[in-house]
């Protein structure tokens, strides 16, 4: 049984993703991404790695359609 996961990664100032976490679902992630944001404004995604894109994406507490 495959289990999928979410990465939730932040841009540096250079524009590089760092890795914050891995979660299960993309509620959870979802909600991960709010609350880091609400912590420390700046550049947000959560990344399928199965699919290879963007699921969600969060600047400095919006919302980015994707």
């Amino acid at each position: 049984m495959f289990l999928s996961s979410f990465d939730i990664l932040r841009k540096d100032r250079r524009g590089k993703p760092i890795l914050l976490a891995v979660v299960g679902d993309l509620e959870t992630a979802r909600l991960r991404l709010s609350q880091l944001a609400s912590l420390m404004p700046g550049e947000y995604f959560v990344f399928d790695p199965r699919t290879h894109q963007i699921v969600a994406a969060m600047e400095d507490l919006r919302w980015q359609v994707t």
